[in-house]
């Protein structure tokens, strides 16, 4: 599975009862094979997706797009990828948790 395609599946994967009222807009840097920058933003239930940057996002994550992958398939712990460099957050810690609990994981 590609960047590309883990970002475009992003609003069917959103869990809406967890999402409520959350409005959050993030700044996705992928680096590496496949990388590029994409936005997500979360707002009345809802998540849109699009290519490129975004004005003033509330969260920026920078990480390596084959760990996004991962990451996204449940395959690496989004906290542990943090936790031992693989993974910048920029925007607060809580966002970036609130945001990986938005989503349901798996292929």
């Amino acid at each position: 599975m590609t960047p590309q395609e883990v970002v475009d599946q992003l609003p069917s994967r959103l869990l809406p009862e967890v999402a409520g009222r959350t409005k959050l807009t993030v700044q996705l840097d992928l680096t590496g094979d496949g990388g590029g920058q994409w936005w997500v933003i979360i707002a009345d239930g809802r998540c849109t997706v699009g290519a490129g940057p975004v004005a003033k996002p509330d969260l920026t994550l920078t990480v390596d797009a084959g760990d996004y992958v991962k990451i996204r398939l449940g395959e690496v712990d989004p906290i542990a990828a943090t936790m031992d460099g693989r993974m910048k957050v920029d925007g607060g810690y809580g966002k970036a948790v609130k945001f990986a609990k938005l989503f349901r994981t798996g292929a």
